[in-house]
């Protein structure tokens, strides 16, 4: 053992109840890789050493006790989701094709204003608009996301 990881064991004990459970868990503080991985290399040793001499250094929080390491099992899903609420978005701008002149106007507009995200813009849920401006579109309303789009453009943002 270097003397390097010898330091980072010692700081380890002196900081940690669980020294050997520290060293295994996996850790968000270090990308979800767990200290001994880190010990493997000097570059993991340097970033253990600088993590544990820091003077803000702390003991993990609760959140991090538990914390289960990235794995594909449990990013699979995200990427699920993801996927699903995209097809959904696809499909509410696919609706927009052939559109009366009204919604039309509103497209152009935001192609005017946020250039090739306009149409994106279009399906993201908006704050101010407390809805997505496609699904006022659909009900009508073009006149409030116009009238968010002119402010945007002129930098009065509500």
């Amino acid at each position: 053992m270097t003397q390097m990881a010898d330091e980072i064991r010692t700081l380890i004990a002196d900081l940690y109840d669980d020294p050997d459970g520290f060293l295994k868990r996996s850790h968000q503080w270090f990308g979800g890789r767990s200290p001994d991985e880190l010990m493997a290399t000097e570059a993991g040793q340097f970033v253990l050493l600088k993590f544990l001499r820091g003077r803000d250094h702390v003991p993990p929080l609760e959140p991090d006790r538990d914390f289960k390491p990235y794995t594909t099992a449990n990013t699979d899903h995200a990427i699920d989701q993801a996927i699903a609420r995209l097809e959904k978005q696809i499909e509410q701008l696919r609706s927009l094709k052939g559109s009366g002149p009204e919604i039309a106007a509103v497209i152009g507009r935001a192609q005017e204003v946020f250039g090739e995200r306009g149409l994106s813009w279009l399906v993201r849920p908006n704050q101010v608009l407390q809805a997505t401006p496609l699904d006022l579109m659909t009900q009508g309303k073009t006149d409030r996301v116009l009238r968010l789009l002119v402010q945007i453009e002129h930098g009065v943002y509500p």
